[in-house]
């Protein structure tokens, strides 16, 4: 019997990239199937060099792939994963020429319809990942979320790529926002901060592999769940 066609996660890595944005997404997508067969998810992460050095001091990362072998065949996944950094690490990465590749990627990503055997496509954000996203200006109008210290400079960010006011929602009370779908049928997604990713990717593994499969992922994984209402809501004085 044939097997399902794994899910397909890229993870974009980055210098000074939260450590928690992206090793919890990598974790709730790297959990078996309930019988310990094949998972239904394979991740890849990927970045511009190699080694990366985290924002955590003592944690060096090797992707497992170069930020051009996954960019340029981006439309083949079906999850990509923006983790968040500082600010002035995002401001710095979008004014260079790297950050105007990722914005090019997501742009790509964002546009392209769902793989026909897998049938679902997903931009997801963590904590300031938002930022980058917006950057990409893929979220007019749409509702969203960031770290509760960084709202402003989202807004920032996505009017100034909208060319006006991008009409984004910082839903500033949830811990992770489900943006609905765009005209290609991508769901984007984003996680508030830090620890929230992990909620956020479990929802996404429900999303396409199933509540069996979510239940299972926590349970593997040993975490519970927040629902998305749980949140902080504090605004950056």
């Amino acid at each position: 019997m044939s097997q399902p066609t794994p899910i397909k996660v890229a993870v974009y890595l980055y210098p000074k990239a939260d450590v928690l944005d992206f090793t919890g997404p990598a974790e709730a997508f790297s959990a078996p199937s309930p019988s310990f067969g094949p998972p239904p998810f394979t991740v890849t992460t990927f970045a511009h060099h190699t080694p990366i050095h985290t924002a955590c001091a003592a944690l060096t990362y090797v992707p497992n792939a170069t930020f051009s072998s996954v960019a340029s065949t981006i439309e083949d996944y079906d999850v990509l994963v923006i983790p968040g950094s500082s600010e002035q690490i995002l401001a710095d990465l979008i004014a260079s020429n790297k950050g105007k590749q990722v914005i090019a990627m997501l742009q790509r990503f964002a546009a392209a319809p769902p793989r026909k055997e897998i049938g679902k496509r997903v931009l997801q954000s963590v904590c300031t990942g938002a930022i980058l996203v917006a950057a990409a200006g893929v979220l007019t109008g749409r509702k969203v979320t960031t770290h509760h210290l960084s709202f402003a400079m989202l807004k920032r960010v996505a009017d100034e790529a909208a060319g006006g006011d991008s009409q984004i929602q910082i839903m500033k009370e949830l811990r992770w926002v489900d943006g609905g779908l765009n005209e290609q049928g991508v769901r984007i997604v984003h996680a508030a901060g830090v620890s929230s990713g992990i909620d956020v990717s479990v929802w996404t593994v429900g999303h396409f592999a199933g509540e069996a499969q979510k239940k299972w992922v926590a349970e593997f994984v040993e975490f519970e769940p927040r629902d998305a209402a749980w949140g902080f809501g504090v605004q950056q004085a």
